[in-house]
């Protein structure tokens, strides 16, 4: 599982949607199954807005420019566009206008109660998961500190993508495979979404559980079968933990491979023989896919 680390932001910060931060520096997260569109509750839905074409936006200081395009950078990293808006209505479907740009997240929320239960609201948008940490409640393990709400391991392999290497990024503190190619979810194809700066296979169903059917949950953007039982390991009873909204049997052995013995890798919680060959799909051979930390044909 990916561990949870510092976030040090040396670039400009463009946007804050779900669990991931952007940061604008020189330079996909495990996707979940197909699964058909869900209903979306109506008091979440806004038309989409229609395409527009090169403009300006007025803003408090005067007529700018709608597009602002990164270029392509030299590891392959593709073109980016950000857009420039005054207001919500100004950004597409699922978007916000957070400090005059276009951002993933509608504007949904004021407070935690706002979101339903196992979700908490920042930054104007409602985020999976429900707070662990604030002003009152601090993080009490050690390298540990309050990010948008819950609490995360202050230390980490990266703090930028220079320090992963090639064809490799910093998200939380740990290297990932693939470039970033994406900032928002217009930046890919209508059948993808953007995940931990990465399109990722499927469009956005859900922000939050309440965004799917009774009996389902949201994880990563798509909603999976089953109610949430759990945000954290104290959620469960006895000797269980909490790995994306449910209980698993058998008490939490590990976070992060530094945990488990040598020559072992730590998945859901638990050590499993065999050293992490891969993360998500990128760090397989083509034609084969990450599986568990192992790559697997097919």
């Amino acid at each position: 599982m990916a561990r949870l680390g510092r976030i040090l932001a040396s670039a400009t910060v463009v946007g804050v949607a779900g669990v991931a931060v952007w940061v604008v520096s020189s330079s996909r997260a495990p996707t979940a199954p197909e699964r058909p569109e869900p209903v979306v509750r109506e008091s979440l839905r806004r038309p989409p807005t229609p395409p527009r074409e090169r403009g300006t936006v007025r803003t408090p200081d005067g007529e700018q420019p709608r597009e602002v395009r990164l270029p392509p950078g030299p590891d392959g990293t593709p073109e980016i566009v950000l857009h420039r808006c005054a207001s919500d209505g100004d950004c597409n479907a699922r978007e916000r206008c957070l400090l005059g740009w276009c951002v993933d997240g509608e504007s949904n929320c004021k407070v935690d109660d706002d979101c339903g239960p196992h979700a908490r609201c920042e930054i104007g948008t409602c985020m999976p998961g429900a707070r662990t940490c604030d002003d009152e409640r601090p993080c009490t393990e050690p390298d540990s500190l309050c990010l948008f709400g819950v609490c995360a391991s202050a230390a980490g392999e990266c703090i930028f993508d220079e320090d992963c290497g090639s064809a490799h990024r910093c998200i939380f503190g740990r290297c990932f495979e693939g470039t970033r190619d994406c900032i928002r979810d217009a930046d890919c194809p209508a059948s993808a979404r953007c995940e931990f700066n990465r399109c990722t296979e499927g469009a956005r169903q859900c922000g939050v559980d309440r965004d799917c059917p009774d009996d389902e949950r949201c994880e990563l953007g798509r909603c999976l079968a089953g109610e949430r039982q759990c945000s954290r390991d104290e959620d469960c009873e006895g000797e269980a933990r909490c790995e994306f909204g449910r209980c698993l049997a058998g008490a939490r052995h590990c976070r992060i491979d530094d945990d488990c013995p040598d020559g072992s890798r730590c998945e859901l919680g638990a050590c499993l023989a065999g050293e992490r060959e891969c993360v998500i799909d990128a760090g397989c051979a083509k034609g084969s896919r990450c599986e568990f930390g192992r790559c697997a044909k097919g």
